[in-house]
């Protein structure tokens, strides 16, 4: 067996796309963490560096050095700290994504340079408000990159002290900056973001605060009586309706929605030359805004694969703007009803792409006339058909005694009580999820869903219709069956409810 080499298999691993080094990393690293951070360390002093190896190695230091290094920390890694504040093979974001590793309290009695470090970092400019208008005017994107590896990493008293020094700031990159500061866990500074937002008195302070109070429980409140005194003392309208696209760069994209309620969002957009942003969402009835990921600064091979691979899984459908807003306000509203705070990522989306008009709102349908279809068994075996039985705790309880039955071996009377949970089960969610398939298809621009569309209108009306009974409609007979099929298998493998 040849002999391993962890510095020329760490070549190899910082070469590879972003995405392959994530899923190859544990094949390739098998030193201890010490000797892995040290090579990397040497790396980036003797390694040409492209985009993609010195995005590989940052990523992999910071995943080292925060797993596996505590305060206090060693001196050799001091000394490497050291020597790499003082390469210019490095720029301040970058010495700052490493650096965000450590909290600064570990660093600033330890670190030659740190203070002269952070004082370049922040005020090379004129001021630290010319760095984040600069930042965000070249690319907007940064607002994520600010947010992680300043916000998060700096103490609350510090945060309050940075907002202090950016009062009176009015532009709508520093409101949006401000924006996200209010949904931070201290409750100090977002306090003092909101009232950083209250001195800006602009157009763009009065949206900014309303947004917050339709979206930020804890200054709901505040963020209302603020704004309403605003609009009065300022002579321009307030227009709050969602803005239409103003660019045809970002990509939006949603998949139907599920037997469970849930459903994908992908967003894309490039935001500057070779630097895009691939984010999604996972929307849930039952939770709202359930996941949601970002991805900033990729390159363009770098977000064209990890596309490719997120948008292979299921069938997804180009959408309008207007549309995902309105989606997404519905979602925001189960967010908020489920007692859930919104994430800050969703709020930092939301500023990168400067969009208008979010807030929880209850998702409305518009039914249009169409002609019924006598649809087939083979249409009802489609997505997302196929997953709209029901998933029951109350469904397993009936059916616990049968466990080892056939289904014709249940009895009419149990059937008919699943019937009766089943029908009101597709009266309360399949009803919604019929329309939110028709308006995503109608407005996907495809002109081949005719079939589709009228099946999930018939459908639709089946349920609605009082005077079907279950054997009636093909769609509600077969889901009663699937759903005591589907759920004496699950009960004969051994699940004794369905809770998840």
């Amino acid at each position: 067996m040849p002999k391993k080499n962890q510095l020329a298999d760490l070549r190899r691993l910082i070469s590879l796309n972003p995405k392959d080094m994530r899923r190859q990393a544990p094949y390739y690293i098998y030193e201890k963490p010490d000797v892995v951070l040290k090579l990397l360390f040497g790396l980036i002093h003797s390694e040409r560096l492209n985009h993609i190896k010195k995005e590989n190695i940052l990523t992999l230091m910071k995943f080292i050095m925060e797993k596996h290094f505590k305060p206090p920390l060693p001196q050799w890694l001091i000394d490497e700290l050291n020597r790499m504040i003082k390469t210019d093979k490095l720029s301040g974001i970058d010495k700052a994504v490493i650096l965000s590793a450590f909290e600064p309290e570990e660093l600033i009695d330890r670190l030659d340079g740190f203070d002269e470090f952070i004082e370049e970092f922040t005020d090379y400019r004129e001021t630290f408000e010319d760095f984040i208008l600069e930042q965000l005017l070249s690319n907007r994107s940064r607002l994520y990159d600010i947010y992680k590896v300043i916000v998060e990493k700096s103490h609350p008293d510090a945060l309050i002290a940075m907002i202090d020094d950016l009062l009176g700031s009015d532009d709508e990159e520093m409101l949006s900056f401000f924006e996200t500061l209010t949904y931070h866990e201290d409750p100090e500074v977002a306090y003092s973001a909101l009232k950083a937002i209250e001195l800006a008195t602009t157009q763009e302070a009065i949206e900014k605060l309303y947004s917050i109070s339709r979206l930020n429980p804890e200054l709901s409140d505040l963020a209302e009586e603020s704004y309403i005194s605003m609009i009065h003392a300022l002579p321009e309208p307030v227009n709050f309706e969602p803005s239409e696209p103003v660019d045809n760069k970002t990509e939006m994209k949603v998949t139907l929605i599920d037997g469970n309620g849930a459903m994908s969002v992908y967003i894309g957009k490039k935001f500057a030359r070779n630097s895009y942003t691939f984010s999604s969402l996972l929307l849930k009835q039952s939770e709202g805004i359930k996941d949601i990921i970002v991805l900033t600064n990729l390159t363009r091979d770098a977000f064209e694969e990890i596309k490719g691979e997120y948008l292979s899984h299921l069938r997804y459908y180009n959408i309008p703007q207007q549309l995902l807003i309105k989606i997404l306000n519905h979602f925001i509203r189960q967010t908020l009803k489920s007692n859930r705070q919104i994430n800050s990522d969703f709020i930092i989306l939301k500023n990168m792409l400067n969009w208008k008009g979010l807030e929880p709102q209850q998702y409305y349908f518009c039914s249009r006339e169409y002609k019924p279809i006598d649809y087939k068994l083979r249409d009802l075996q489609k997505f997302p058909f196929e997953s709209w039985w029901l998933y029951s705790d109350d469904v397993f309880q009936l059916l616990k005694p049968f466990r080892d039955k056939e289904i014709y071996e249940i009895p009419d009377d149990v059937y008919l009580e699943i019937s009766e949970i089943y029908l009101d089960y597709a009266k309360n969610e399949i009803v919604p999820y019929t329309e939110l398939c028709i308006d995503i298809i109608e407005n996907s621009g495809y002109k081949n869903y005719t079939r589709f569309i009228r099946t999930l209108y018939t459908i639709r009306d089946e349920i609605l219709n009082t005077e079907y009974v279950p054997a009636d409609s093909r769609f509600i007979n077969h889901q009663i069956i699937r759903t005591i099929y589907l759920t004496l298998e699950n009960l004969s493998m051994g699940f004794d409810s369905a809770e998840k």
